[in-house]
């Protein structure tokens, strides 16, 4: 790889160039002496002839790597911190039974994600979260820079997304302002719904918005005239007392809310023209400036022949000394050897090894890597995968535990680490720890859909305990290949179990553990088993 290849064309024409400028001025240099006397005599006491001629060609070949460092050569791997400026927006939709109401085409919850699919292509690069809400609200996207996943994951919202009835503005407001809690800079909520609220104060989570520095932008959808909400029987929805509810856009409601917070109230309209509005809106809040990610970038290695033509450049200067030349031509020959020595050569070699599919090898150079290297934890997530690879699960689990427990490694690595753990346990039968790991690494890296999809496997094995087998007996190993240059950090092959999950499978698996959760935490305070025996907290159960 050469980050400017066309000095390399520069050098077809140069060098050959150079090279005839050489020849050309020894040819007149021969000619002169000619003129002046005897070839054979003139060679004889001209004792600078060969110092010369070595000189032309260190010249030469100085310049041939000049032009290699201009080209810009790079080869191996190394896993850079990427830092932008990016502000934090929860889109909180309502997903409560009155969003079928078809006074909006084809009916509120449809035109919804539309709106708000638009609205996340226009706020690409910064922090986007997805709240869904009815009589409870659940996270559906944790904030992430993926675009894309997160309007996946809206795009895949229904009705009964979160089980209990009712609509609860109020919670939906309060769980989207913790889920902006951890972050600096501007935060703002977008908060689409039809404005009914069955009494979960949404003024006052308004103001506990205001006052953490949110600011609330509503989008209000359907109509105030309001339209019967249809039901499964083909005829409409009924309250507690057998009378047919009608649902009405609740404008004042909302507008409130945006006026507490210092947002903006808008109604949608066919055409979505208040979505290019609210995201510029996001974007004029103030950019929180940090870490935002990790990438691979090839590393430059211009500095290598560019030390050789400084070398080959000493050497013109202190021609005629011989043994200086030898003393060059040693260290030059010592050079590639002594650095193979390094940290690097020794990862590089085990990396080579792994791709050739001869883990013990690789493990015994990792493990060279982490004694010349103590503080890289390259070495150790490395062997933890030759680990796994010759099924040594106990060993590779402890390797990749003592990666993610460390503080001085990016996110992203530990995140890795805690998957790669996770599936450790997972093939041990330790499916608590196999959860927690996949759990915590969810939280460093929250758009890692392996991470959740393991983890879905993982609670239904929880759920459903297998018979007893012997540990690896439950999983299809799947390789990740093992090829390419592998500098840094490697990730195990994503161990997937015989009976996988699909991808809405896990999600609807994940929303029930929460949700579980969430009632436990409610029986716990109130001390009474209603949400537990499947009873709506009002009549109002749209």
């Amino acid at each position: 790889m050469f980050r400017s290849p066309a000095w390399l064309a520069a050098a077809l024409l140069v060098l050959p160039a150079a090279w005839a400028l050489l020849r050309w001025a020894e040819a007149r240099r021969h000619l002169v002496a000619e003129a002046m006397g005897r070839s054979a005599t003139l060679k004889r006491t001209d004792s600078t002839a060969p110092s010369r001629r070595s000189a032309g060609l260190l010249r030469l070949a100085a310049t041939a790597f000049l032009l290699l460092a201009l080209a810009g050569p790079q080869f191996g791997i190394e896993l850079v911190e990427t830092r932008s400026d990016s502000r934090q927006a929860v889109i909180a939709v309502d997903v409560s039974l009155s969003m079928l109401t078809p006074d909006v085409k084809p009916n509120r919850l449809e035109r919804a994600k539309s709106s708000l699919s638009l609205l996340i292509d226009q706020l690409r690069g910064e922090r986007i979260g997805v709240v869904a809400f009815a009589g409870d609200a659940q996270t559906v996207c944790p904030l992430t820079q993926d675009a894309d996943a997160a309007k996946r994951l809206l795009g895949a919202l229904a009705i009964g997304a979160v089980p209990t009835p009712g609509t609860a503005i109020g919670g939906a407001l309060r769980a989207s302002v913790a889920l902006l809690g951890r972050y600096p800079g501007g935060k703002a909520v977008i908060l689409l719904t039809d404005g009914e609220d069955h009494k979960s104060d949404p003024l006052g989570a308004a103001r506990e918005a205001a006052a953490a520095g949110v600011r609330v932008f509503t989008v209000g959808i359907g109509t105030p005239e309001g339209e019967p909400i249809p039901a499964e029987s083909g005829a409409y929805h009924k309250d507690a007392r057998g009378g047919t509810v009608v649902s009405r856009l609740d404008e004042s409601t909302l507008a409130m809310i945006a006026r507490e917070t210092g947002g903006a109230y808008y109604r949608t309209t066919p055409g979505s023209d208040e979505i290019a509005d609210i995201a510029k809106r996001v974007r004029d809040l103030d950019a929180a400036k940090g870490v935002s990610g990790t990438t691979n970038l090839w590393r430059n290695r211009y500095a290598w022949p560019a030390s050789a033509a400084f070398l080959l450049l000493l050497l013109e200067l202190i021609l005629p000394s011989r043994a200086a030349i030898l003393a060059a031509l040693v260290l030059l020959a010592t050079a590639e050897p002594s650095a193979a020595a390094t940290a690097e050569g020794k990862l590089r070699a085990g990396n080579q090894l792994y791709a050739k599919e001869q883990y013990a090898t690789a493990l015994e150079r990792y493990g060279e890597a982490a004694a010349k290297k103590p503080r890289d934890p390259r070495p150790s997530f490395n062997a933890g995968d030759a680990l796994y690879r010759l099924d040594n699960i106990e060993d590779s689990g402890a390797a990749f535990q003592s990666v993610a427990e460390r503080r001085d490694v990016t996110p992203a690595v530990r995140a890795a680490a805690l998957y790669n753990l996770g599936n450790a346990r997972f093939r041990s039968g330790d499916f608590p720890a196999a959860a927690a790991a996949f759990r915590a690494a969810l939280a460093l890296s929250a758009s890692d859909a392996d991470a959740r999809r393991n983890l879905a496997v993982t609670i239904k094995k929880l759920k459903n305990p297998p018979p007893h087998k012997k540990a690896g007996q439950d999983k299809k190993d799947k390789s990740n290949g093992g090829g390419g240059e592998k500098d840094q950090p490697k990730s195990p092959p994503q161990t997937r179990p015989q009976d996988a999950l699909t991808k809405p499978e896990a999600e609807r698996i994940l929303r029930a553990v929460d949700e579980r959760e969430k009632q436990a935490q409610r029986q716990a305070q109130e001390g009474k088993g209603r949400r537990a025996q499947g009873k709506p907290p009002s009549e109002e159960d749209w």
